[in-house]
């Protein structure tokens, strides 16, 4: 008896995306620049991964694009490349972006930043 593997292809859209680092809820401002225009928005949330951009909804999924990321809460300016993963329009518009190049020092300073953040959050609750 002979097993056939066969193969299976995953859409863009379908793919189960798990979260791999944790994530914070952190102010600040986002500069995204995708080649066409450069924005400017509200920074929602934050990990080591990624980021939630509040205001902008005008850039496709799978578009790559530049990112500056600025917060009190952050060390200093933090610079990386990114796709755009998600859109919403809901109740709070926005874009998920997945980093795709980030300096390890750059991520380093969101883990602390988001390790920070959480630990605060957990000594208000306690």
């Amino acid at each position: 008896m002979r097993l056939v593997e066969r193969e299976r292809k995953i859409d863009f859209q379908e793919k189960p995306r798990l979260r791999v680092f944790h994530r914070a809820r952190v102010t600040g401002s986002v500069m995204v620049h995708d080649d066409n225009e450069l924005y400017i928005a509200p920074l929602h949330n934050i990990s080591a991964g990624g980021l939630y951009v509040d205001e902008i909804i005008s850039i496709p999924p799978g578009k790559i694009v530049r990112l500056v990321v600025k917060s009190p809460k952050l060390q200093e300016p933090v610079q990386a490349s990114g796709t755009v993963v998600r859109i919403d329009k809901g109740k709070c518009p926005g874009l998920a972006i997945e980093f795709t190049s980030i300096s390890s020092h750059a991520r380093e300073v969101i883990q602390n930043c988001v390790f920070e953040t959480r630990m605060e959050s957990s000594l208000k609750a306690a």
